[in-house]
């Protein structure tokens, strides 16, 4: 995202360095004439101005986070983002018809402070229903209140990748997240959607059934959520595997224990870095020869034309080991 914001006088050139505080990251003009800086430096050629009344040393923003860094100086103490601005914040996910250039959400819980700026969208919400808290620099809507608040735009099933995701312990460190994991636990979930009163309420629900511990990706998620609809055996989440001959015990991403089928969702990362292929294709090879039966699934098989195919598989396999429908 280029910004068409730069200041007036570019050809200008430019003046003293500006001040270490501002130099970093994105700065108020207020904040910045309050402690000396004068209006040429800030109508510098190397300024751009993302958002009236703020000042940035990059005229590129690349990602929503950075588009809600941005923002941060015009946000008034009552101010927080919210639905998806906050969502990216929280790095939870988004189908991907949302991108990085979408207008930013900014909430206040009064009438009186709404957002009037370009690129942005303006909502008011209430506590205790959403609750905020910092975030960094920023202030953003709580985890749950974020969830809550997709519910107006979201679809169910991507409402559960969600709470799959708020409600998942890594197994790894998750250097990343903006907070400790997991964001919160199936009982606060159901508490908050109990006490919810907005829009998307009945979708919330039919969501809530749905999440499970242990997912860690969207496609994990859709791909449980296929099998579930299809009539299959619900599958067991991120199982460790022991017994096979493998030099570490694998950990497979869905399994029907009973009948000892595992479902692996094959990320298009897993086929462009050819050492993590090869391992891949050793520990499949492994659990075949301990018994198991192992269907992958691929990106295509999770569209409108790959779920039958898919369903088709699974069933398949499952009635070679003794499955009975």
């Amino acid at each position: 995202m280029q910004f068409g914001g730069i200041c007036d006088h570019c050809r200008m050139p430019r003046s003293h360095p500006l001040p270490a505080v501002f130099a970093l990251r994105p700065f108020s003009v207020r904040a910045a004439k309050a402690s000396g800086v004068g209006k040429r430096r800030l109508d510098g050629g190397d300024l751009a101005a993302p958002y009236r009344g703020v000042r940035m040393r990059s005229a590129k923003i690349d990602s929503a986070v950075e588009q809600a860094a941005a923002y941060v100086p015009r946000l008034a103490a009552d101010q927080f983002f919210s639905h998806t601005t906050a969502a990216r914040l929280w790095r939870l996910p988004l189908p991907r018809r949302f991108s990085a250039g979408d207008t930013i959400h900014v909430a206040t819980a009064n009438r009186v402070n709404r957002v009037r700026a370009t690129g942005v969208t303006s909502h008011r919400l209430s506590p205790p229903t959403h609750r905020v808290v910092r975030l960094g620099r920023a202030r953003a809507s709580d985890a749950v209140s974020t969830w809550l608040q997709l519910a107006s735009i979201l679809s169910v099933d991507d409402l559960v990748a969600v709470g799959d995701a708020l409600v998942l312990a890594p197994v790894y460190p998750d250097t990343h997240a903006p907070a400790p994991r997991p964001y919160a636990l199936p009982d606060e979930l159901r508490s908050r959607v109990s006490a919810f009163r907005g829009p998307g309420k009945q979708k919330l629900v039919a969501a809530l059934e749905l999440v499970r511990l242990g997912c860690e990706s969207p496609k994990e998620t859709l791909l449980r959520l296929l099998i579930i609809r299809s009539g299959l055996p619900e599958p067991a989440i991120n199982v460790l595997i022991y017994g096979t001959r493998s030099a570490f015990v694998p950990r497979v991403d869905l399994i029907n224990l009973t009948w000892k089928v595992i479902i692996e969702y094959d990320g298009q990362q897993h086929r462009e870095d050819s050492e993590l292929y090869e391992r891949d294709q050793q520990r499949a090879a492994d659990l075949r020869a301990a018994g198991f039966t192992v269907v992958t699934v691929r990106k295509a098989g999770l569209t409108r034309a790959g779920r039958h195919r898919t369903v088709t598989e699974i069933r398949d396999a499952l009635i070679a080991a003794g499955w009975q429908s």
